[in-house]
């Protein structure tokens, strides 16, 4: 075994990621929208001063968001590519990994409402 980890390879993957980051980003609304919502949560809690934990809940829902919009994203580009014609079977996968993304970022949300809003309230 040559080496146990290759940087050149790492760098490369790294590289990668980072190209499918700007990609889904200059061609996905969606993406752009969860960009968006991401960083004003992130000012709201540096604002609101949330806890450790709280810090936590919220990255774990901004990651878990995001990273399943990516998900989506490519599973879409995929039957884009298996079947470029309407077809129901394709329209059932696209709208079902739609449908995990909405569940996720609906949870994120709410999970936003019960740490922001108690805050919130208090500064009216």
């Amino acid at each position: 075994m040559r080496g146990f980890i290759s940087l050149k390879k790492l760098f490369r993957s790294f590289g990668y990621a980072i190209s499918g980051l700007k990609a889904a980003f200059r061609s996905e609304q969606n993406f752009r929208f969860h960009t968006f919502a991401a960083l004003l949560t992130i000012c709201l809690a540096f604002f609101l001063n949330v806890t450790v934990y709280e810090w936590l809940i919220i990255i774990i829902c901004i990651v878990g968001v995001m990273g399943l919009e990516l998900v989506n994203t490519a599973i879409e580009k995929v039957c884009d590519q298996v079947h470029a014609e309407k077809h129901p079977g394709i329209k059932y996968i696209k709208d079902v990994s739609a449908a995990a993304v909405l569940v996720v970022a609906a949870g994120a949300f709410v999970t936003g409402l019960v740490i922001f809003l108690p805050r919130l309230l208090k500064l009216i």
